[in-house]
């Protein structure tokens, strides 16, 4: 059942295998790296009987966990001393830089570990093995990307690009340390742990990012420029600014969103018909059923009264009643502000309807509705700036292109062409260029700016 773990032959390490103590109760052995550690927990295991009715209890010092299955108490064995690892080695990190500020997350209970319900399974390509344990396992997919890479490099030594072979993936890496680091997502490998809280990360960078985006460690001093959120680093701010650049684009009208599931979800009710969910008080029909428990609160359901003391308020959705809440009783009101002469309005309907009429403004291609966010002094103003791929950007502009050949062509009156200005934010000269058809007929008119941050180079 059990075997030896030795380090694995020509495995080479380039950095000290760090001292780990061994966690079994009345055990003071010092082990160096996790594979000696892992070698350890095998010989407790060969010495451990069952307990009281066929139980195998964990000795682990502050770890009360027992079972009936002996594959679960080994895998849970050997997780104990890959933990145990993790947390010296973020502790060693943290030493290592003073400068970064402590844990304020409330500390770990004792040696409380995940619940493992199954094997570790490996996913490459005709393989399907499994382990009890997880070091042996992450070791296992590291020889599976030498080994690719050992088959397909070319016999001249020239490194073409290797070629992930987990199921359901196929991406192709540089060279063979870039397929390492890739397979470890597929794995969930991790690096390092806080010793304080216990929370696991991949690298040591997203454990001082975990340290520095607490609230009390916060600094505040990097914030972003589209929904005014602050941020404890730069990178943190940059990985958020990815959420604002669309880089999908719907085929059938000029919609573009952030992620796949939102263009999902716009199809779905812009442009399909189907409707599976329907009411059971009524014939109306819903795309999705939150829409109808929605339906329900708003048609079918009773009203709700405030339980605030003399209120007699009552509304029958939660958002209504939330709403209330803020407005009446939470001192906090909802306003919506026109960016244009600075009239509130306390709602987004209310709001749209004063920006066309009164304004001028025109939906933006695609669009059903204005988009508002929240400004710095709490306001929701009207979203004057979208933020597209360049990919996606020049699909807009082709398209619009082509629908003005083609009114040329059938000899249509020309329509006032749309203006668009192409901003790059990370440029420090904020450089900007107006894209039209023809600059002397083109009028900006509630049209969104379209925007090219670089934002590609410096989020790898």
């Amino acid at each position: 059942m059990y075997r030896q773990n030795t380090m694995p032959p020509g495995k080479r390490k380039k950095t000290v295998e760090i001292e780990v103590p061994c966690g079994w109760d009345g055990c003071h052995t010092i082990c160096r790296g996790e594979w000696d550690l892992n070698g350890h927990i095998t010989s407790h295991l060969i010495l451990t009987a069952k307990g009281d009715g066929g139980n195998y209890i964990c000795l682990w010092t502050e770890c009360d966990f027992r079972t009936t299955n002996l594959e679960e108490f080994e895998r849970h064995a050997y997780y104990h001393g890959y933990y145990s690892h993790l947390l010296i080695q973020g502790k060693l990190e943290c030493d290592r830089h003073p400068e970064i500020p402590a844990c304020c997350a409330p500390g770990r209970l004792g040696n409380k570990l995940p619940d493992l319900m199954q094997n570790f399974l490996c996913g490459w390509t005709d393989c399907q093995r499994h382990f009890v344990s997880i070091v042996e396992f992450q070791d296992h997919i590291v020889q599976h990307a030498s080994f690719e890479y050992e088959i397909q490099k070319s016999p001249d030594d020239e490194r073409p690009k290797i070629q992930c072979n987990w199921q359901l993936c196929n991406k192709q890496l540089e060279n063979k340390y870039r397929l390492i680091e890739h397979i470890s997502t597929h794995s969930n490998k991790k690096q390092v742990a806080c010793h304080h809280c216990g929370e696991l990360f991949r690298t040591k960078t997203t454990l001082f990012d975990h340290l520095r985006r607490q609230p009390d460690n916060n600094t505040h001093k990097y914030q972003c420029a589209q929904c005014f959120k602050f941020f404890a680093t730069e990178k943190l701010l940059r990985s958020h600014a990815v959420r604002h650049v669309n880089c999908f684009k719907c085929t059938m009208c000029d919609m573009t969103c952030s992620t796949a599931g939102s263009l999902t979800t716009h199809i779905r009710y812009r442009h399909l018909k189907d409707k599976p969910f329907k009411c059971s008080e009524c014939d109306t029909r819903c795309v999705r059923e939150s829409d109808l428990v929605k339906h329900k609160q708003i048609v079918h359901c009773k009203k709700q009264q405030c339980d605030q003391p003399g209120c007699q308020y009552s509304v029958r959705t939660h958002t209504g009643m939330r709403r209330h809440f803020l407005e009446v009783h939470g001192n906090n009101p909802i306003f919506y502000a026109c960016h244009c002469c600075e009239r509130y309005f306390k709602s987004g309907k209310s709001l749209s309807v004063h920006l066309i009429k009164k304004h001028g403004f025109r939906l933006p291609s695609g669009h059903k509705r204005f988009t508002y966010n929240v400004d710095e002094n709490g306001f929701y103003r009207l979203e004057t700036t979208r933020i597209e791929s360049l990919e996606v950007t020049q699909q807009i502009l082709s398209v619009q292109s082509e629908s003005r050949e083609d009114e040329d062509e059938d000899d249509k009156p020309k329509t006032t062409g749309s203006c668009y200005e192409i901003v790059n934010p990370m440029n420090a000269e904020y450089e900007r260029i107006i894209v039209s058809s023809d600059p002397n007929e083109a009028e900006f008119i509630g049209e969104v700016i379209i925007s090219l941050p670089t934002l590609s180079t410096d989020l790898e």
